[in-house]
């Protein structure tokens, strides 16, 4: 590569969950725009939720759970080799940034340190990233800046191209016709408001108790005629189940297809979800949000950009809130108090205000 501001084809590597992947949609539109071919290397379940995207020109799908060894990691990264003009890593993992050096591109570009002194929220650090000595695999390091909103803090990653946005940008997803056409027939019967519940995540600490998500539903059913889904994968089908059984009339769906997932929420008027990745696909589909947060905080930075119609509820009066960046399974203090002591009424308060205002 001749210089980093020269166009060319990049390659963006994030296998980290779901909702991370739809916090790098805007790096994808910011690096089209600018004129990048854009390929992304995703873990399967990503794959499905970014098809059809605009702004990208290939998927490649690296299955690291089913493929943890190295033998695979170093096969990929020879499939990859001299393939691009610059590599982006928005993951911060050991096993991501070798792959970056695996396919010895000129221009590798991951995320060194924050600056000291840290601001006062995080001299702690179990609220800080870890970043250790595999930043060295990069050849330009940008920045994690604490605090700031977790799509722009990606977006950075591009300045070594030459390339900056200004302000919060927004996410984007793609809904096929197909798709939309189809998962209409599922929703025959369903009132409007349609109000989309996600109960589940996969992380156990950041789920709100599934008692406080029926008191949630009945109260929008009752208060709003709202329609109510229950909405899960497939293992989170038993949450799912106890949540739709106990408000009337909703209807449980843990069966669907990513394009069906994402025609879904394109459909809904409101998603109440925990900071989970519904929470981020949501916002990319242009649907008002309320995002439950209970260890962590919107202060990470992992929240919809600013704009979007969203309410972020959390307890607030906790001195364990937030807990880590990284949260646990469970509760490390036995009490999870973040979440059982959110009164679902402050939930359905802010859900309320956001269908009064539309969609």
């Amino acid at each position: 590569m001749g210089g980093s501001t020269v166009k060319g084809r990049v390659l963006v590597v994030n296998t980290a969950f779901l909702g991370d992947v739809v916090l790098t949609t805007p790096l994808f539109a910011l690096l089209h725009g600018a004129g990048w071919t854009v390929d992304a290397l995703v873990a399967p379940r990503a794959a499905g939720i970014l098809e059809g995207h605009p702004h990208l020109d290939g998927i490649i799908v690296y299955d690291k759970r089913s493929e943890p060894g190295l033998g695979r990691l170093l096969a990929l990264g020879c499939e990859l080799r001299d393939r691009y003009d610059a590599v982006i890593v928005p993951h911060r993992s050991l096993r991501s940034a070798l792959l970056a050096r695996l396919t010895r591109t000129d221009v590798r570009i991951g995320y060194r340190p924050p600056k000291r002194p840290y601001p006062p929220l995080f001299t702690d650090r179990k609220l800080r990233p870890k970043f250790t000595l595999w930043r060295f695999l990069y050849t330009h390091r940008v920045e994690y800046v604490l605090g700031r909103q977790e799509a722009l803090r990606i977006c950075d990653l591009a300045k070594p191209l030459g390339v900056a946005v200004e302000g919060e940008p927004a996410g984007m997803l793609a809904v096929s016709d197909r798709d939309a056409r189809d998962f209409t027939a599922r929703l025959v019967g369903v009132g409007r408001p349609l109000a989309v519940i996600f109960p589940g995540g996969a992380w156990g600490g950041k789920r709100y108790p599934a008692k406080s998500f029926v008191e949630v539903g009945c109260r929008l059913a009752d208060v709003a005629h709202a329609g109510i889904v229950i909405c899960g994968g497939a293992d989170e089908s038993d949450i799912c189940a106890e949540v739709s059984a106990k408000i009337p009339q909703a209807l449980s769906l843990t069966d669907l297809t990513p394009g069906g997932w994402k025609a879904l929420v394109r459909t809904a008027d409101l998603v109440v979800t925990n900071d989970s990745a519904p929470l981020h696909v949501a916002a990319a589909l242009g649907t008002p949000v309320v995002g439950i947060y209970g260890p962590t905080t919107p202060v990470f930075g992992f929240r919809p950009p600013e704009g979007h119609p969203q309410k972020l509820v959390f307890h607030g009066r906790l001195e364990c809130q937030p807990c880590r960046l990284s949260p646990p399974r469970e509760c490390p203090l036995k009490h999870h108090r973040c979440m059982t002591e959110l009164d679902p009424e402050r939930v359905v308060a802010a859900c309320l205000a956001l269908l009064g205002g539309g969609k």
